[in-house]
Formats: C-alpha cells, sequence, structure tokens
C-alpha cells in the first residue's frame, strides 16, 4: 500500500478482515488510518452482499483471507490478485514451504485475475527470482514480500495500457495443488538418507514447526545450521 501511494496511485479505501483474528492486517490498518484511508473490516458474510461502495471498484487482493464468492466478483469491475509464487505452480494458501520441500530453484510472484477457483485466474504479470540451496522458510517469505511491490506496481502499470487483452490464462496441465502447509508436514521419514531429507528438513521452520521424527514415542526435533555462514545470509540456513 505504501509503494502504490508513492507511486501516485488513487486509494479510495482498506477493506480488511477481523484484525483479532487476522493479527497481521494491523499494521494495514494503522498505516491507513495515519494517510486519512477509510478502513473496513469485512467478514465472510459481508463478500455476499457487497458494500455499495465497492460496485463497479477496481480492487487489488493482497493476502486477504477469504475467497471472494462470485457475488463480490459480480460487484466489482475488476479484481487482480498478489500471489507469492509462479503460478500455476503452487497455488493456495501456506504454499512456499513446499517450494522448499519440492528443491526448487526459482520463485517469484504473480499477480492474476480474480476468478472463481483459488489462485486459478488469467496471468497479468508475473517475475521470478533465483533461490539459494541453503533458502529457509523465512528467507524465502522475506524475499517474496521485497520482490511483490515492483511486480504489482507493474502489473498494474500493464493492465491499466493494455486492460483484459494483456491476461494469459493459467495452463491446467500444470496447476498441481499442495496442502496448505501444516505442522504435521513438518514430519520426516527418518528410515530415509540424510541427505535426501535435506529440502524436507529446511521447508519446516525451525523455529515454530520445526521437522521431527519419533524414537521410543519421544519427539526429536532437528535444526539445520552452517558454521560457516556469511553474514548477508542472516536469514538462511
Amino acid at each position: 500500500m505504501k509503494r502504490l501511494i508513492s507511486e501516485g496511485y488513487d486509494v479510495s479505501g482498506v477493506y480488511v478482515t477481523d484484525p483479532e483474528r487476522w493479527p497481521k492486517v494491523a499494521s494495514t490498518v494503522s498505516y491507513a488510518r495515519e494517510v486519512g484511508l477509510p478502513v473496513r473490516i469485512l467478514r465472510r458474510e459481508d463478500l455476499l452482499t457487497p458494500p455499495d461502495e465497492l460496485r463497479d471498484a477496481q480492487c487489488l487482493s493482497v493476502g486477504f483471507g477469504f475467497i471472494l464468492p462470485k457475488a463480490f466478483l459480480a460487484h466489482v469491475r475488476i479484481c487482480l490478485n498478489v500471489h507469492g509464487t509462479l503460478l500455476p505452480k503452487y497455488p493456495g494458501a501456506r504454499s512456499l514451504n513446499w517450494l522448499l520441500a519440492n528443491g526448487e530453484q526459482d520463485s517469484g510472484v504473480t499477480v492474476h485475475i480474480v476468478d472463481e477457483g483459488v489462485d486459478t485466474g488469467p496471468i497479468v504479470l508475473q517475475r521470478a527470482f533465483r533461490l539459494s540451496n541453503f533458502e529457509s522458510s523465512a528467507s524465502l517469505l522475506r524475499k517474496t514480500l521485497e520482490f511483490e511491490p515492483d511486480v504489482v506496481v507493474d502489473a498494474l502499470r500493464r493492465f491499466e495500457r493494455e486492460g483484459l487483452s494483456c491476461a494469459a490464462p493459467q495452463s491446467p496441465l500444470q496447476a498441481a495443488r499442495f496442502p496448505d502447509r501444516a505442522p504435521t508436514h513438518s514430519e520426516i521419514d527418518p528410515e530415509k538418507p540424510l541427505a535426501g531429507l535435506f529440502n524436507e528438513i529446511r521447508a519446516a521452520d525451525p523455529d515454530r514447526f520445526p521437522a521431527y521424527f519419533y524414537v521410543d514415542g519421544q519427539k526429536v526435533c532437528i535444526r539445520l545450521w552452517r558454521p560457516d555462514k556469511p553474514a548477508d545470509e542472516w536469514d538462511l540456513i
């Protein structure tokens, strides 16, 4: 939002999920109020009867907590969404860890038109960045968030110039979907070779949900580190 405002975009309002349930939106609410933007909390049921001020509006969804239903999409003129992977690969929520688990060498950000599916709409703009073999869940999230603003601004400029003609349909053949990441996905099979478990271990959040296995019924957690890690790789393994 800060970047859009600095680029001169006319942001007319900010719509968020309940900060008591979604605490991470609190900073967005605070900044919006600081710059004088109206803020409205939307519940899931509000999306079925969208606010009148959103009729024929142009909307940008960035990390919104609910799937936007058909009634909402029919109410607004257009809704674009920002997704932190290279769609159609890795759609859905909490998907970044799967990139690491699968040993991907690239990630990126996609801006697409919202349709009735989950991250399935036509792509307006997509850009990639390289991943390190020592990427962690924390470093991948940081890099994605740092990368997003440039992609979003360029996507909006492209959409302003070209309209719907700039959006290319996603290929359904590449749209394999992994489940939303859960703590149980951090469990590894100790019978596998250690080298073969490297990606699974680094995909797990080492602080909140570290990789683990069981010995005599006791949970044993795993943490990776490099004794000679460069200082500028502070949040990598």
